[in-house]
C-alpha cells in the first residue's frame, strides 16, 4: 500500500507541476495580451487626439486650414508610427510568450519524466525489498 501511495504522491505532484506550468503559460500569454491591447489603445487615443487636434483648428482657425491639414497629415503619420511600433512590440511580446510557453513545456516535460523516473525506480525497489 505505501508502494501505491508513493506512486499517487508523485503522480500528484506531476500533475501540479503541470497545472502550475500551464497556469504560469497562460498567464505570460495574457501579459502579451495586455501589452497588445494597451499598445491599440494608446494609438486610438492618439488618433482621437489628433481628430480632436484638427477640428479645434478648423472652428478656431479657419484660415489655417492648410497648416491644420498638414499637422494632421503628421498626426497620421505619428499615430501609424506608433502602431507600427505597437505592432513590432506586440510581436516580439508574443514571441516572447511563445518561448516563455515552450520553455515551461519543456521544463514540465522534464520534470514530469523525473518524477515518471523516479516512481518507477521506487516501485522497482518495492518489488525488489517484497521479493527478499
Amino acid at each position: 500500500m505505501t508502494t501505491e501511495n508513493t506512486l499517487n504522491n508523485l503522480k500528484n505532484k506531476a500533475s501540479e507541476l503541470g497545472d502550475d506550468l500551464q497556469l504560469k503559460a497562460k498567464e505570460a500569454q495574457l501579459e502579451g495580451e495586455k501589452a497588445l491591447d494597451g499598445a491599440k489603445h494608446k494609438v486610438e487615443e492618439l488618433k482621437l487626439e489628433g481628430e480632436k487636434a484638427l477640428n479645434d483648428a478648423k472652428h478656431e482657425h479657419a484660415e489655417q486650414h492648410a497648416e491644420t491639414k498638414d499637422r494632421l497629415e503628421q498626426l497620421k503619420a505619428e499615430a501609424s508610427h506608433k502602431f507600427d511600433e505597437a505592432k513590432v512590440k506586440a510581436a516580439e511580446l508574443k514571441h516572447e510568450a511563445v518561448e516563455k510557453f515552450d520553455e515551461l513545456k519543456v521544463q514540465a516535460t522534464e520534470k514530469f519524466d523525473e518524477l515518471k523516473k523516479k516512481a518507477t525506480d521506487t516501485l522497482h525497489k518495492f518489488k525488489k525489498d517484497d521479493q527478499a
